[in-house]
């Protein structure tokens, strides 16, 4: 099971980052039922800073109330879904220009080499599950390294809220999100794109070619969501 939190001052800090934790990686489902006493349990404290806790995700839409006061786990629908895909496409598209503006040179360089290392796992031919959360992985890891290239916590405070329901979807409909081999390729030239622009401290191209590139990602995701939301014919 999960480490019991340790007593301090944070308590209520530490159960907000396990739940937030568990609600973004999907632990806990979109539309699961919580309880205070429930999660108190889970995470070893008592039921005050659980509540604190879940006060702070209501805040951030990660949680929900009904009008008996029953506590869920959001769960966003797909026109929720769309107006949050916008948010990040902003979003990640002014950290782009920041990490352009004020990204060290080592970071560039780390970002650079993440999308070399996305491109050598693409190039290879053995395509499935453990691959694909690889390659997941390391795009999340490049969207990642901008964010901080940026400087600004704000900004990756916010694009973490914005995103909090992404992980889990795009684990579950990732391969099905690429419809052939070029799609993927296409998305990987995007990541070269702001790559460069943020090499060359241009950051107009790097912001322009991040909100590209979110917004496709996303319209491609939210196609599917769609499709398997609908009823079938």
């Amino acid at each position: 099971g999960r480490p019991k939190l340790t007593t301090g001052p944070t308590l209520s800090d530490q159960a907000y980052k396990a739940l937030r934790e568990d609600i973004t990686t999907g632990t806990l489902q979109p539309g699961q039922r919580l309880t205070e006493r429930g999660l108190a349990e889970h995470l070893g404290v008592s039921p005050t800073p659980v509540r604190e806790a879940l006060q702070r995700l209501e805040h951030e839409r990660l949680i929900e109330r009904d009008a008996v006061r029953a506590i869920r786990v959001a769960d966003p629908s797909v026109a929720k879904l769309r107006e949050l895909s916008l948010i990040e496409a902003a979003l990640r598209g002014v950290a782009a220009r920041l990490a352009a503006e004020r990204a060290t040179a080592a970071e560039v360089a780390a970002i650079v080499a993440a999308c070399d290392r996305a491109e050598a796992l693409a190039d290879n031919d053995d395509w499935d599950e453990t691959r694909v959360r690889e390659l997941l992985e390391v795009t999340r890891g490049f969207h990642r390294l901008i964010d901080e290239a940026a400087h600004t916590q704000t900004l990756i405070d916010m694009i973490s809220t914005a995103t909090a329901f992404d992980w889990a979807f795009r684990l579950k409909w990732s391969v099905e999100s690429h419809q052939d081999a070029a799609s993927l390729q296409r998305s990987l030239e995007q990541h070269r794109r702001v790559a460069a622009a943020i090499e060359a401290r241009d950051g107009a191209a790097a912001e322009e070619a991040m909100r590209h590139h979110t917004g496709s990602r996303a319209e491609a995701y939210l196609a599917i969501a769609a499709g398997t939301t609908r009823p079938a014919h």
